[in-house]
């Protein structure tokens, strides 16, 4: 009998482990970082587009960033998985931005995670209004236009 409770016991365990990972899933290290109190909004001129290879969740990913020229200053904006953003909005080098996000410091550089990205063609939302991405949970990430 006590074996049979162990063995219920490590099944409820694991069960539940396996729940909350689930529920991260998508979530990566950006959206802890996204802080609503330091949200901006930035406008300018794209130098950019750069896609490098981040570690999320358990393996690595392709996340898509752009260099911002605004009057001041040059900004890195991270946008997303480069397959999620390049099926949501097409974005180029010398097209005009505004971007809403959370302005934070990562690895000693300004930077911004991106919520929402306007160009002249189109405006699309990447983060709830919390800062949890519009991928998040999606394992294969199945997009939609």
């Amino acid at each position: 009998m006590k074996s049979i409770k162990s063995i219920v016991t490590l099944s409820f365990i694991f069960i539940t482990s396996m729940v909350l990972a689930q529920h991260q899933h998508g979530k990566g290290m950006m959206y802890h970082m996204y802080d609503t109190k330091s949200e901006v909004t930035v406008s300018g001129t794209v130098e950019d587009t750069v896609t490098e290879v981040h570690p999320c969740c358990g393996s690595n990913m392709n996340h898509y960033y752009i260099k911002v020229k605004s009057d001041n200053e040059t900004i890195k904006i991270f946008l997303g998985p480069t397959d999620y953003v390049k099926s949501q909005i097409t974005i180029k080098k010398g097209d005009s931005v505004t971007v809403f996000g959370s302005k934070i410091v990562l690895n000693k550089e300004t930077v911004i995670i991106a919520k929402n990205v306007k160009t002249k063609e189109k405006e699309v939302t990447l983060r709830n209004d919390d800062g949890t991405p519009k991928w998040a949970g999606q394992m294969k990430y199945k997009y939609q236009k």
